[in-house]
């Protein structure tokens, strides 16, 4: 066994399996075959539901002093994680355990270590191409930076491209370019690889019907994409790429590249994009006619369906349900006209100003050969087949796979996702934990609280990049002249490796005991300079960065003065803060490592046995006499799957395992504490109370069918749920073959005003049952009802199944439901058919409802745990996209329908997700705090709580002995949220003393 783990692609999905890896105690090998990390996100300024950004929150939130803290876009830095940019897999050997892998590693023709950045090479290169990061909307340079923010920063050659005339060499300032350079070839010793390459985007130029790269204002979403960032080709102004002016109008097409012939299955992100996109747009221009051109709205998740009602009702984006057959341009304008067929058949024209064709997601080209390396079967479609009920599984042992390598989906159920697939690797390397990374050992801290500060600057000319808009003389002689500055040396270029070693010798040889390095931007290099002042025995709290490029030269280089003043600020400020700066310790707690899991369903039943294969001892409390929840009325799957089989084989692993302290029939009463340090009690059916300590707590507790009162629902014995159409199956206590007509009506308590939610199960069932009664009776007459088919990712392939066996689907609107009659045994539905144009009146044997997925009562649970609920009383996670089963309640995490409704698959892959976030804490020892953390004077502090109410992390608690409020070290965020509200001023944030900030004020001024 290898305690290694080869991660395949960085994007998001890469980035985050990477994360938990690290966490857990596992060495990380991060490969793409793109010269920086990132993937699609890296194009994408905003996510939907929230359009923010938040993908910095995916980083540690333990141990932050080890890892960096700066945006993802800009780059990865951790000290179990190595990034293998321009890296191809050639060749798999061995067995789970213990695989050989053997990599080619293209030439950058840049070598990093010597590489500033500064872009000179691009300035004189003579070639132009269509750049790949902006969609070919403008161009690059054959020497290129893959985008603005890209990390590492260090510039890479398209070979392809180059025409080795040698200007660049010629140019660069630090010798970096080497146009010598070779492939190289690396061998890895992993014990597990996971597939996170990602996917495409749908090249729309076969279909010639909508005039793509034809009509220059028809553009692929992933286009507008770029078109509306700031960092993007027309800084994020909105304008036709005909003529550059801002269009009045703009449609989207749906499914563009899914849902047909070729590709029937749904890319399951496409129908939300548009909506934010959308959204997007109006925030730029209010004036702006948006409309949407659709099939099916699918908008599932979690807070979408209020996103959606969000665009329609508050920002009067059109919505229109048909599929656009073609486009055509007007000559003279550019503008678009598209023909639209609604459902009623009619034909509606319209003229637009810009068409965004929504595109779906594909297998990447590479795709089918390195499948074919790693020995991995494909689906229909070309993407990695899976097992329905350990959707982290490959066809090949110890190989894992996540996000939209396996099938279409978006950012929250990717990230599930890769957490699934690092549990997964987790528990095949267990006996591994911890035996290839360890911690750097630097010298002992030199102790400096009792001397005077003695201060050395170091400032960075960048070559010319810096010092041509700085007068760098007079920076070195107001330096000298400042209290406390013992040292100033101006460096050509301080990022180097042996300027580096340099520093360090004046450093030691000055006795300096802090450092003010005066450079470029911090994101490149703060981790080499902060492993530089820790080699010489320096806290890493006395170090200050000042930024003279990218937050000075490079905005001001017209204005030498200007810019010159400015950085004497800068720097004067710097100084003044180090000056009364002492060093910020990192506190310690340990960590009780063993997990808590509230509920016995299948999440929870997951949840506890990824925990105990991993090694944790687990404690399972389920208030029923039986295990299995939810799961015990499934008798199928749409994929056709045995549910029964599933669950029996779990609660036997579960009763097998020594790790697992199974205790049904209780319930917790209590719980307390912070992460690692919880205190639960729990009182069984005999009404004893049990005690426990735990280091995590997984929430599991399900939720629930919604008791339908719509619908006539209990006056017939011919108005059942779909649970209890599929129990009566299964068992026999219906006959199939004795029915001639049944109706199936869609979103029964879902997506109205009082459950504004798709409910994600309800579609599936009801085509799952539909199928299964075809089988068994194939002249069945089967009607489904529906708002929104929800078949997304591969279940289209089912729903074209269905329609295919003569199952009809008919469309109605919330304002025109259904209506359902009884007349003794006799049912009669009525609903408006908009293909008809009129009433349809249909007399089933069998009106079959979709029940809402409802939450169990949570309440007193979040109460005890301080946690919150969503508007619906499902659990709140921390963050919906980039957190989806973490609380901001760190240690406490989230699985199952107690999260929100789900399917089978998705809910293990996210019981797996929580248990392997639970397993990143367990997996430790102790807990670090940052070095920035609040701190309370006891004598100032009336324990008024006022700081308690705001802290976001739970990271203060009343002392109730002293009566003044203690904080939480390892949880603290260093956010100051308790200092701004403190009105004693007793809560203080470390290393921001009075002091400190009066005179960086009065250095600024």
């Amino acid at each position: 066994m290898v305690g290694a783990v080869l991660v395949i692609g960085a994007g998001i999905g890469g980035i985050k399996c990477s994360l938990d890896l690290a966490e857990s105690g596992f060495k990380v090998y991060l490969s793409d075959r793109s010269p920086n990390i990132g993937g699609t996100l890296a194009q994408l300024d905003k996510w939907f539901p929230d359009n923010h950004c938040g993908m910095c929150k995916i980083l540690p939130i333990f141990s932050r002093d080890e890892s960096s803290q700066f945006c993802l876009r800009r780059g990865l830095f951790h000290p179990n994680i190595e990034i293998l940019p321009l890296s191809t897999v050639e060749k798999v050997e061995g067995e789970a355990g213990d695989f050989l892998v053997t990599l080619s590693v293209k030439p950058r023709g840049v070598t990093e270590e010597k590489c500033i950045g500064c872009d000179l090479c691009a300035q004189v290169c003579p070639v132009e191409v269509e750049s790949e990061f902006n969609e070919g909307l403008v161009s690059r340079k054959a020497i290129y930076l893959r985008h603005p923010l890209a990390m590492p920063n260090s510039y890479t050659i398209d070979w392809d491209s180059c025409t080795k005339c040698g200007d660049c060499v010629e140019r660069c300032p630090t010798a970096a370019i080497d146009l010598s350079q070779e492939e190289e070839i690396r061998s890895l010793e992993v014990g597990a690889i996971v597939l996170a390459t990602g996917f495409e985007e749908f090249r729309p130029q076969p279909l010639t019907q909508y005039g793509y790269k034809r009509y220059p204002n028809v553009v692929t979403s992933i286009e507008l994409e770029r078109m509306l960032s700031a960092s993007g080709p027309f800084r994020g102004r909105l304008v036709r790429p005909s003529d550059g002016e801002a269009p009045r109008s703009m449609a989207f097409l749906q499914c563009v590249g899914s849902r047909d012939r070729e590709r029937d299955y749904c890319s399951s992100a496409c129908c939300m994009y548009a909506l934010k996109e959308a959204m997007l747009a109006k925030e730029k221009n209010p004036e702006l006619d948006v409309h949407i051109f659709f099939m099916d709205l699918r908008a599932f998740g979690k807070g979408y369906h209020r996103y959606y009602e969000k665009a329609k009702d508050d920002l009067g984006i059109k919505f229109t349900r048909c599929r656009i057959p073609q486009i055509k341009q007007e000559p003279k304008t550019k503008d678009l006209l598209l023909t639209a067929k609604a459902e009623d058949g009619g034909l509606t024209r319209h003229q637009f100003e810009l068409v965004v064709l929504s595109v779906g997601q594909t297998p990447p080209p590479h795709f089918p050969e390195l499948s074919k390396v790693l020995g991995l079967d494909l689906n229909r479609w070309g993407f990695c087949k899976i097992n329905e009920f350990s959707p982290a599984e490959t066809s090949r042992e110890g190989i894992y796979v996540c996000g939209s390598a396996s099938a279409p989906k978006d950012i929250a159920d990717t990230l599930v996702e890769a957490s699934a697939a690092a549990c997964q690797a987790s528990i095949l390397l267990s006996s591994q934990r911890n035996r290839l990374v360890g911690t750097k050992i630097y010298p002992e801290e030199v102790d400096v609280r009792e001397q005077e500060a003695r201060v050395a600057v170091f400032l960075c000319r960048c070559g010319e990049e810096i010092a041509a808009a700085v007068n760098m003389q007079e920076m070195i002689e107001l330096a000298r002249g400042l209290p406390s500055v013992l040292y100033v040396e101006e460096i050509p270029y301080l990022c180097l490796k042996d300027a580096v070693a340099d520093m360090k010798e004046r450093i030691k040889d000055e006795k300096a005991n802090r450092v003010v390095l005066a450079a470029c931007s911090a994101f490149p290099y703060e981790r080499l300079f902060i492993e530089a002042i820790r080699d010489v025995g320096l806290n890493p709290s006395l170090l200050q960065l000042v930024d003279l490029r990218e937050q000075l030269s490079w905005i001001h280089r017209d204005r030498q003065q200007a810019a010159t003043e400015k950085g004497k600020s800068l720097l004067t400020i710097a100084i003044e803060k180090l000056r009364s700066q002492e060093p910020l310790p990192l506190l310690c707690q340990g960590v009780e490592r063993q997990g808590l899991v509230i509920g016995g369903g299948l999440a929870g039943l997951i949840a506890a046995l990824s925990l105990a294969e991993q090694g944790f001892e687990a404690h399972l409390v389920e208030r029923a006499a039986d295990l299995g929840g939810n799961l015990r009325d499934i008798y199928a799957t749409l994929e056709r799957g045995d549910p029964q089989a599933l669950l029996k084989g779990l609660i036997k692993k579960v009763e097998e395992n020594p790790l697992i302290y199974l205790h049904k029939e209780t319930e917790v009463i209590e719980a307390s504490g912070y992460a690692g340090n919880f205190e639960a009690i729990l009182k069984d059916k005999n009404s004893m109370l049990h005690p426990i300590k735990v280091g995590a707590i997984i929430i599991a507790t399900g939720g629930e069918q919604y008791q339908p009162t719509e619908y006539r629902y209990g006056e017939s014995e011919g108005i059942i749920t779909q649970r209890e159409l599929e129990g009566r199956l299964a068992s026999g206590e219906l006959d199939s073959k004795e029915l001639r007509s049944v109706v199936m009506i869609q979103c029964v308590g879902s997506r109205e005003k009082e459950r504004p939610y798709c409910s994600r199960v309800c579609c599936s069932q009801a085509l799952k049952n539909s199928l299964n009664l075809k089988e068994k009776n194939p002249e069945v007459d089967i009607f489904i009802l529906y708002r929104d088919m929800m078949s997304y990712g591969f279940k289209e392939e089912h729903y074209t199944e269905a329609r295919e066996r003569g199952v009809i689907f008919i469309n109605y609107e919330v304002d025109h439901k259904p209506e359902v009659k009884t007349n003794g045994e006799a049912l009669q539905v009525q609903v408006i058919d908009p293909v008809l144009g009129g009433t349809l009146k249909i007399e089933p044997d069998l009106v079959v409802l979709s029940p809402a997925i409802i939450p169990n009562d949570n309440r007193k649970l979040a109460q005890m745990l301080n946690l919150e609920l969503n508007e619906e009383g499902f659990f709140k996670e921390a963050e919906v996209k980039f957190r989806p089963v973490d609380f901001l309640k760190e240690g406490v995490f989230l699985c199952g329908l107690a999260h929100s409704p789900r399917e089978i698959t998705e809910t293990i892959a996210q019981a797996q997700a929580a248990a392997q976030r639970a397993a990143s804490l367990l997996a430790r020892e102790r807990l670090e705090s940052g070095r920035v953390v609040s701190e309370v004077n006891e004598r100032r502090c009336s324990g008024c709580e006022l700081c308690i109410s705001v802290c976001p992390y739970d990271a203060r608690v009343k002392d109730e002995e002293k009566g003044v409020v203690a904080v939480i070290e390892a949880l603290c965020q260093g956010c100051g949220a308790c200092a701004a509200v403190c009105p004693n001023d007793a809560a203080k944030l470390r290393g921001f003393t009075d002091r400190q900030v009066f005179s960086m004020v009065d250095a600024a001024v």
